[in-house]
């Protein structure tokens, strides 16, 4: 509901604009809009956020008028009281009203206003029961840690729902997000936009899904704006999506909830679609992967080690699909170079560049995986090499040569990004 903005607070400027403001807020002269939030396993919409909109101003500017003119308290909770009054007039969905999504201003939690009770005396005093109300905060804007647990309990212990809002945006503090356990977290639209093509976003928000899960949190992809977007949070395991791909927000008047049922149907198939297209991906990948691995191990046996360069660099010449290709002893010491596809140009750190002979890989996972647990054969996740800097994934099989000695050879594939 609460939006960013800002405004200078000064002298006669504050004169100028005091009178709008205090008219706003004793007359109430804003109005509630609803951007729906859906699940696309459920196939449903599961809730809508409240969004406060003002009749004279940018809602940015009314909240920091607010703030300047120390009433921001107040603003806060008429926002919220006109987000429940419209609520409570919603259409139900089959046998349920979709949840609310509602914000708490961080300066009110840091104001000690835990145990007011303003927040459940207004809900009930509309009729509406504390389960069907999801309270937002964004916990890098409260400066308390202290004063936000207790807020968060308390109000769970009441039967409310919390989120936490825009993580990946601002100083958020993970560790102190898991201890508040929250029913739901909000990846800020910076994480989310653009993600179906970067890599690096791909694994941040696989990360903090995995931390999710961890504590019991279902994540929501916001602000998605294009069908590659939704389809890539989906893949990576958000199960909440907001955002313009499925509708802005509007006044309650013309909010169509049951509209959105084709969209979503067809979002959810599509996950499903995409879903079994990248298992049949994967497992023929992962055949053409073990295929070129196969025939590498045949070709090494074959020739004495003092060609074994020769024959690496044959074969990732033959094969654009090898990023980087090496062979290591059974120690796990390298043996060989490390045979490029492609020059490594730009990477001027240290920290990255092809591996030497005489390196030792004995610490790497792909090794140890491997002899350790007495696998003929490992694949790694994708992952960033230091070899390139790029995202590869590598495979590693283990060949017995003529001489009687065992031999690791390690091929880094190339990921698209």
């Amino acid at each position: 509901m609460l939006e960013e903005g800002g405004v200078e607070a000064s002298g006669s400027r504050v004169d100028a604009w005091l009178p709008d403001l205090h008219d706003l807020i004793e007359h109430e002269r804003l109005d509630i809009h609803f951007q729906p939030i859906l699940s696309l396993r459920q196939k449903t919409v599961v809730g809508v956020e409240a969004l406060a909109r003002p009749h004279r101003m940018r809602v940015g500017e009314m909240f920091a008028k607010a703030a300047a003119a120390g009433r921001l308290l107040e603003l806060d909770r008429l926002c919220r009281r006109k987000a429940l009054e419209a609520y409570r007039h919603l259409p139900t969905i089959g046998r349920t009203r979709p949840l609310l999504f509602v914000n708490i201003e961080a300066s009110v939690i840091d104001r000690a206003v835990v145990n007011s009770g303003s927040m459940l005396s207004t809900v009930e005093s509309y009729g509406i029961n504390p389960n069907d109300i999801v309270i937002e905060v964004n916990e890098s804007k409260v400066l308390d840690p202290d004063s936000l647990r207790k807020f968060v309990d308390a109000h769970r212990d009441l039967g409310f729902l919390i989120a936490i809002d825009d993580l990946g945006a601002g100083d958020s503090n993970l560790p102190r997000i898991a201890q508040l356990r929250p029913h739901i977290i909000k990846l800020d639209r910076n994480l989310i936009a653009g993600v179906d093509h970067d890599f690096f976003k791909q694994q941040t928000i696989k990360s903090l899904v995995n931390l999710c899960r961890s504590i019991g949190s279902l994540v929501l992809a916001e602000g998605v704006e294009t069908l590659e977007e939704v389809d890539a949070c989906a893949s990576l395991g958000a199960e909440l999506f907001q955002g313009f791909h499925f509708d802005r927000p509007k006044a309650p008047v013309h909010l169509d909830l049951p509209a959105l049922l084709p969209a979503l149907v067809s979002a959810s198939q599509r996950q499903r679609d995409n879903a079994v297209d990248t298992l049949h991906a994967r497992k023929q990948v992962g055949s053409v992967l073990h295929r070129l691995a196969g025939i590498a191990c045949e070709r090494l046996q074959d020739c004495t080690p003092e060609n074994f360069d020769l024959v690496l660099k044959e074969l990732v010449q033959n094969n654009p699909e090898i990023e980087a290709i090496y062979l290591l002893d059974n120690q796990g010491i390298q043996v060989s170079h490390t045979h490029m596809s492609h020059p490594v140009i730009g990477l001027k750190s240290r920290l990255f560049g092809p591996a030497h002979r005489g390196t030792d890989h004995s610490y790497k996972e792909y090794f140890f995986s491997l002899i350790h647990a007495g696998l003929q054969r490992y694949t790694t996740d994708s992952y960033i090499s230091l070899a390139t800097g790029r995202p590869c994934r590598t495979v590693t099989v283990v060949f017995e040569h003529d001489s009687d000695q065992a031999f690791v050879l390690c091929i880094d594939f190339k990921v698209s990004t």
